[in-house]
């Protein structure tokens, strides 16, 4: 989940260096180039470094989750141990171990980034971004840990591991972090390309994680892979201290006029109880514009079911080992492929899509938008669809492309919700559409832990279960598109 900051402005350089240019700086352009570069840089390094430090980490840690399991069945019921991997008492208890971790990781997040991304704005990204991944490296470690003395303490443990992401708000603050560092040194005609590329990267590291996780897990088992991880994290948080640390928004404003000085030292005296009574009127505005705009709300409520639904990727290493009898480091492949065909379709196909739907079909940016969300969410579904009644690894692999090429559909959500509010009400379309994404990332995990573990009790035809729930999530989010259309092309006419 990512969290796009809206303190941006086109006009204004924002420096990250606090002191770095002066105004009898005989060359500022070169030195505002030289520093662009270095945060670009850097902050692909950090993107690269710490996403591939997660993948590798995924793929092993639910092996060992799965083995400790397995070791407590053997010595408690006295089973063989060929037994253990088909005993769905040991893959229930995993689905709701990975279930409720999901749940708990996604709360920092929905509860605390706001906070963070303000303190971000207010101290500079350095401090904010250096929390967030000390939490989360914690938190993988608290995990590590619990792993090597499973034998000794209980492995429901790790549910502990996510209140250390309270330090730094969750894994969604580090990508907001350094989305917004990069794109305060960039001309705005260059930010769209910085995202861009900020996502690519984190695609790339993704395959790149998964697939070292699974060439380590096969001769090395799962310790190396885990450690390895764990290192490149530590890497990322190391390296986090070098990058620049900008002034305070609030400083940056005061100096781009006298004006605007003297009305941030008026902003600065008003009486608290005031600001309050301002920030409850404009939050009502906000809400009343909403309100007036209730035929955009079907469009939440479609947002909300299309995450779910596409959340449904976290049970790809749960769900494949038991349904076709392959190890984890197999079933990795199918994130791998995952996520090369997501690369493809956002950098690629989803562009030269749309650049052809509004040369060849004479259509404007907005219904450019909704054809493609619709064609989004259609693929997703036939994809879940396929993956539910897959009956062999190549239908599985076919439904995995099929559903990978709906990628787009979260991006195209938010973009035609934020274009049918009014400029001054962009930020909070912004955040409620965001937040209402959030909600359904937090669902995700509680619901497919739990459609898996009664697949497993169902057997037979139901092993799909997770997949085709996912697939009703897309059916009725596509016919709420479908049916608010019409509505909310007359409200951008108008």
């Amino acid at each position: 989940m990512v969290r796009y900051s809206q303190h941006e402005e086109a006009h204004v350089q924002v420096p990250l260096l606090q002191g770095s240019q002066t105004s009898d700086s005989p060359s500022p352009s070169i030195s505002e180039v030289k520093l662009k570069w270095l945060v670009w840089c850097l902050v692909g390094i950090l993107v690269l470094t710490f996403e591939t430090g997660i993948a590798i980490r995924t793929a092993p840690l639910i092996a060992s989750y799965k083995e400790i399991l397995c070791t407590k069945t053997i010595q408690h019921d006295k089973k063989p141990p060929a037994h253990c991997t088909k005993d769905h008492t040991v893959t229930n208890e995993l689905a709701m171990i990975l279930g409720v971790s999901q749940l708990l990781e996604c709360l920092p997040v929905l509860l605390l980034s706001g906070i963070y991304g303000s303190m971000a704005d207010k101290y500079g990204p350095r401090p904010i971004l250096f929390l967030s991944y000390l939490g989360l490296v914690l938190s993988s470690a608290w995990a590590t840990g619990v792993i090597w003395l499973a034998p000794m303490i209980p492995l429901r443990l790790v549910f502990m591991g996510p209140i250390f992401t309270i330090i730094g708000g969750g894994p969604g603050v580090p990508i907001s972090i350094l989305m917004t560092s990069a794109v305060a040194v960039a001309p705005s005609t260059q930010k769209v390309s910085i995202f861009s590329f900020i996502h690519g990267t984190a695609l790339v590291a993704v395959i790149l994680g998964f697939g070292l996780g699974s060439a380590m897990m096969t001769p090395m088992g799962n310790y190396p892979p885990l450690l390895a991880g764990l290192v490149l994290m530590c890497l990322a948080l190391s390296l986090s201290l070098l990058l620049p640390i900008s002034r305070p928004m609030a400083q940056l404003s005061s100096t781009v006029s006298e004006e605007t000085s003297a009305h941030a030292r008026a902003n600065a005296s008003t009486p608290i109880v005031h600001k309050i009574s301002i920030g409850k009127q404009t939050m009502s505005k906000s809400f009343d514009t909403l309100w007036h705009m209730r035929g955009v709300i079907p469009l939440l409520l479609t947002s909300f079911l299309c995450m779910l639904g596409q959340n449904v990727q976290i049970l790809i290493l749960q769900y494949m080992p038991e349904r076709f009898g392959i190890g984890f480091a197999q079933a990795n492949a199918f994130n791998i492929l995952n996520s090369t065909v997501n690369l493809f379709v956002l950098f690629i196909a989803l562009p030269l899509v749309g650049t052809l739907v509004l040369r060849w079909g004479s259509y404007n940016a907005f219904h450019k938008d909704m054809i493609l969300a619709l064609s989004s969410s259609l693929l997703l579904f036939l994809g879940a669809l396929v993956l539910s009644i897959a009956p062999d690894v190549t239908l599985a692999v076919i439904g995995i492309i099929i559903f990978g090429t709906g990628i787009g559909l979260s991006s195209l959500l938010r973009s035609i919700f934020v274009e049918l509010f009014p400029p001054e009400h962009a930020a909070f379309a912004i955040t409620l559409i965001s937040t209402i994404k959030n909600l359904g990332s937090t669902f995700s995990g509680p619901v497919y832990s739990y459609t898996f573990a009664l697949s497993l009790d169902l057997g037979g035809r139901f092993q799909g279960l997770p997949f085709f729930v996912s697939a009703i999530c897309f059916v009725i989010g596509g016919v709420l598109l479908i049916a608010t259309k019409t509505k909310l092309m007359n409200r951008l006419e108008i």
